[in-house]
């Protein structure tokens, strides 16, 4: 075996070693609420709230939608614009939206 492909070899194992899921983990702080979602493993959550188990959840390159309640006098929709980092707060009383902030991870 020449040395290029052991070379290659060891490239190739340390770069399927670094790839996670995890690592695609995007945390953001929205003025007092916590937003988590990785793109990678379709995950959404708001405020400790995993949103992207409940039912019309959606997630495109840009938006991720959900849902707090699926009743619907009581429903409360939640938007997050990926490009704006904004999250919307919808309900029947009105809209909330707050400016989000990306947390950056100690990678240490």
């Amino acid at each position: 075996m020449n040395i290029t492909s052991v070379i290659t070899a060891c490239f190739v194992f340390t770069f399927f070693l670094g790839c996670s899921s995890k690592n695609f983990d995007q945390e953001f702080d929205c003025q007092g609420t916590k937003v988590k979602f990785n793109d990678y493993e379709r995950f959404f959550e708001v405020g400790g709230i995993e949103l992207s188990a409940q039912q019309d959840f959606f997630m495109n390159q840009i938006t991720i939608f959900g849902k707090f309640n699926q009743n619907i006098e009581e429903a409360i929709t939640v938007t997050f614009n990926k490009i704006n980092q904004e999250l919307e707060l919808k309900d029947s009383k009105g809209i909330i939206t707050k400016q989000c902030i990306k947390l950056i991870e100690d990678k240490n």
